[in-house]
């Protein structure tokens, strides 16, 4: 993947929203790849991202409090609908963790995730903006002699152990993402 490829984020913003531009949009749990822990920073990275474009953002940790007091199933649209009505928040963001991949080949280290979200209303068919990118991160090198070989092992290793690897791409890939989300706190 070149480097340019790895910026390019795909989106869409529908004519929904801007006839009803959103004002409040709850999280819903993280669906696709990757362990529960890394899907739960996926939505808080989300919402921390929201807070800067819409008036109120519902977390992780608030919408999962809020579904056991008021004994909601958001999967089900018939829940969701109540609960907009209840907590006078009309939108919905589903996120999608399609790939998180780890490599490391002795003279490479590479990791890559893979998102997508769409922000709806209560019925998941009513999207009203749209967002996919693919974050990619590798070091390493070719080893043309043996000097190089062990620089190349050595950097790829160091990238392979670094811990913040993946919460620096996924916020780095939700902050591309969210520039092409219009601010609505405005309205």
């Amino acid at each position: 993947m070149s480097a340019f490829a790895a910026k390019v984020v795909k989106f869409e913003t529908t004519d929904l929203f801007f006839r009803a531009p959103p004002n409040c949009i709850t999280v819903l749990p993280v669906k696709g790849m990757g362990r529960p822990g890394f899907r739960k920073a996926v939505g808080t990275t989300v919402a921390r991202h929201l807070f800067q474009k819409v008036k109120r953002a519902i977390g992780p940790f608030e919408r999962e409090s809020l579904e056991r007091t008021l004994v909601f199933d958001l999967d089900n649209s018939s829940d969701r609908k109540q609960f907009s009505i209840q907590k006078d928040c009309p939108y919905f963001a589903r996120v999608r963790v399609n790939q998180v991949n780890k490599t490391y080949a002795l003279v490479w280290a590479e990791q890559t995730i893979d998102l997508n979200i769409k922000v709806h209303g209560y019925d998941e068919n009513d999207i009203i903006w749209q967002a996919s990118h693919i974050v990619n991160r590798g070091d390493g090198g070719l080893p043309l002699s043996p000097l190089s070989l062990g620089a190349a092992v050595f950097t790829a290793g160091r990238a392979h152990s670094k811990t913040d690897t993946l919460p620096s791409m996924l916020d780095d890939g939700m902050r591309r993402m969210f520039v092409k989300f219009p601010d609505t706190r405005i309205y």
